[in-house]
């Protein structure tokens, strides 16, 4: 009877061991079919709001890669963001950086250079620039470049300067004025469809 029962406990122990496995092999399997893209910026930026309502929109609209894998995008702010954009291991495990200004870029040479490649993602009232660090390679690559796609154009474009006249061109009652009165008068009787009638001529 003894024996049986410590069969029986052995049996329900393996039985468990081998669910959890397979639970576990499952949820693995799971998480690996996303590709993820971790955002890191300062917490409490002005551009928090903006970002994060386009990160929930591109991952219901485009959040997917060519292979069908999805991408998982994870917004990382820190309090000490900015104290820590210095040490280059720190920014390694970003996919995207977000940064208020160019002068947080300057923070380290390297960033500085590198932020010749960000993209413009809010607005000019609130801006802020996204930023792959060159170390991201691959699918994650990828990845990211789709999400900062998505997010720069959704930024405000622009506004386009209007075009100055050039000095040369002029309107239309200048150049009349400019014209000898018989063919200003000429052209106002085509217009109008009255008869021509010539202009008088002094004797020689």
């Amino acid at each position: 009877m003894i024996l049986k029962t410590s069969l029986r406990r052995i049996a329900f122990t393996l039985g468990t061991a081998a669910l959890l496995t397979l639970n576990t092999g499952c949820k693995k399997g799971a998480k690996d079919n996303f590709v993820h893209v971790d955002v890191y910026g300062q917490a409490g930026a002005r551009y928090f709001p903006i970002l994060e309502n386009r990160f929930h929109h591109f991952s219901h609209e485009r959040a997917k890669m060519p292979s069908g894998r999805k991408i998982m995008v994870s917004s990382v702010m820190e309090e000490d963001f900015e104290n820590r954009l210095a040490d280059s291991a720190y920014r390694s495990q970003a996919q995207v950086i977000v940064l208020s200004s160019e002068q947080e870029a300057a923070a380290d040479p390297n960033l500085a250079a590198e932020f010749t490649h960000a993209r413009q993602g809010c607005n000019e009232k609130i801006p802020c620039y996204l930023l792959i660090p060159s170390s991201v390679a691959g699918e994650q690559r990828e990845a990211a470049e789709q999400l900062v796609d998505y997010i720069a154009s959704q930024a405000n474009p622009p506004v386009a300067a209007q075009p100055a006249a050039a000095p040369n061109e002029s309107s239309p009652a200048t150049s009349s004025a400019t014209l000898p009165e018989g063919a200003a008068q000429s052209d106002a009787a085509q217009a109008s469809g009255q008869p021509v009638t010539p202009a008088p001529t002094s004797a020689q």
